[in-house]
């Protein structure tokens, strides 16, 4: 027992000095495994990323752990430092549907949370945890670090195939069918000492014997609030070293900020201003009467004064520990639609106009406060829409048919894939080189029903970033009090009235210059974003 103990001791030490928790410096790049790379052709059923048939859409498709090793170089051109991979468990098939045969495909249908589903590894009858250690090591020799799935809220459907199935939890370990809200799926009952001791444990042998960076714990506030207090002092009482990320699908800011406040996560999902993203900067919210619309002031409230006149969503961030540690995105495998697929819709259909608006969002996303994660293929202008027929739609095969495997990068006749790319990978780079981007506290300089301004600043290394929203392609011009503003700490302003240029980082023949000490003349496009470098 002693020996054991002693060797349980030795592992924590070892974790302690491989894993790299997630920063504020990271990109985050999100993968369903099984849908992004594999050997596997026979589980195919998509054809160049759309589906053949319907029913084809829930079953496996042989993404692997090999395919991911296959996509290191990928990974690496497009900048991303952080790769999140959904759940590896052992999950339940043979569920019949109106679709036909459904398999756990995605891993959050769960059959035993201790082995690795049988068609992620690539050397069977070799450990499976064995292997994603492998796979986390070389990912970490190539600089990207790993975020694990877990899941403790559910198990899969309780099928045939889970009630044959030998290590199933025990029955008693569920909740009643009325209390459960998860779309039908078999709840465990965390009040229960056992289920919340077991989970506890559950996640830090997979902390342990991996060796990841970070856990993504999926669908927190359907979990009892009695696991959190042994979550925090088990599981974050050692592993302050792992990144906890929490997904808490709600679009109120006061609904998420309580678990980062209250259960010690380092990171939420931030829904709120994803919810805003799309709602301004896509659908120019068309949804609600003219006399309602707030237009980009929705994002932030003017600040022209030492409060808000208004308050946007960006305003509430005083209602999270941290919000700067927030992960900020645009589209994943669970919202309504891809945002690429949001882009055609308010586009009228005009791929090359679409485009633009993905890039105009992802330039935003890049450049506020938070840490971006971006969905597999939203660099090239992937589709999805679960109106269409599920969350399957939105979990389609990454098209690897439009990437030159030469240059990393989509093929030159791919025109509307490589524009959006070579964007994304612009904006990577553009953060990665820029501490304010990553680090700098966000300043509101102007705001109204068409334009944001704001900056970042960090010991020096200043950039400020104009959106116009407006439908009207036209250039706005745009005049930024600085000297005036009472939020802007005095060395700042110092800074800028010493160097007086500015040049746009995605166009760097194109400077700007104060007009007069303390105003910044900036004129911007509709549905255009610049960003801008203190010189």
């Amino acid at each position: 027992m002693l020996l054991n103990k002693s060797i349980q001791a030795l592992k924590g030490m070892v974790l302690m000095n491989r894993t790299q928790g997630i920063s504020q410096a990271d990109i985050i790049y999100f993968i369903i495994t099984d849908r992004f790379c594999g050997s596997d052709a026979s589980h195919s059923s998509t054809d160049g990323g759309k589906p053949s048939q319907v029913a084809g859409l829930n079953k496996l498709h042989g993404g692997n752990f090999a395919g991911i090793l296959s996509k290191i170089p990928y990974l690496k051109h497009l900048g991303v430092t952080a790769l999140w991979i959904t759940p590896v468990y052992l999950s339940i098939s043979g569920l019949c549907g109106a679709g036909g045969l459904l398999e756990g495909y995605h891993g959050y249908w769960a059959l035993d949370f201790e082995r690795v589903d049988d068609h992620l590894i690539t050397v069977p009858g070799k450990n499976g945890r064995e292997q994603l250690k492998e796979l986390v090591a070389k990912l970490h020799a190539h600089g990207i670090k790993v975020i694990l799935d877990v899941v403790v809220s559910h198990t899969g459907y309780h099928n045939g195939n889970y009630e044959k199935y030998p290590r199933r939890l025990p029955s008693g370990w569920f909740k009643n069918k009325e209390e459960c809200t998860l779309y039908g799926l078999p709840e465990l009952d965390h009040r229960l000492a056992d289920v919340r001791d077991y989970f506890v444990n559950n996640i830090i042998d997979w902390i342990e014997d991996t060796n990841i960076d970070a856990i993504r714990l999926d669908s927190a506030r359907h979990i009892d609030q009695s696991f959190w207090y042994y979550f925090k002092s088990y599981v974050r009482g050692k592993y302050r070293n792992v990144f906890f990320l929490g997904e808490v699908l709600d679009f109120d800011a006061g609904s998420v900020a309580k678990y980062q406040r209250e259960f010690d996560f380092d990171s939420l999902f931030d829904f709120p201003l994803c919810g805003n993203i799309i709602d301004v900067m896509i659908r120019n919210e068309d949804y609600k009467p003219p006399e309602q619309r707030r237009g980009m002031t929705a994002l932030a409230g003017p600040r022209h004064s030492a409060l808000p006149e208004v308050s946007g969503v960006l305003d509430t961030d005083w209602k999270y520990n941290n919000a700067n540690r927030l992960v900020t995105l645009v589209d994943n495998h669970d919202l309504e639609k891809r945002i690429m697929s949001w882009a055609l819709l308010y586009a009228g259909g005009d791929s090359n106009q679409a485009a633009g608006l993905v890039v105009f969002v992802l330039s935003f996303l890049f450049t506020t406060r938070g840490i971006p994660q971006v969905y597999y293929g939203t660099e090239v202008g992937m589709e999805g829409d679960c109106k269409e027929g599920g969350d399957a739609y939105l979990r389609r095969d990454m098209p690897w048919e439009k990437i030159d495997q030469k240059t990393q990068e989509p093929y030159p006749g791919c025109v509307v894939e490589s524009f959006i790319y070579r964007r994304l990978r612009q904006l990577i780079k553009i953060r990665l080189a820029n501490e304010a981007l990553q680090y700098g506290y966000l300043f509101t300089l102007y705001s109204d029903f068409d334009c944001y301004v704001f900056m970042r600043e960090f010991r020096g290394n200043t950039i400020l970033v104009a959106l116009n929203n407006s439908p009207d392609p036209a250039e706005k011009v745009i005049e930024v009090e600085v000297a005036v503003n009472p939020n802007i700490p005095q060395r700042i302003k110092n800074d800028l009235a010493g160097r007086q240029v500015l040049v746009n980082l995605m166009d760097k023949q194109e400077k700007f210059q104060y007009v007069s000490p303390g105003i910044l003349k900036i004129k911007v496009k509709g549905k255009q974003a610049l960003i801008l470098k203190l010189l």
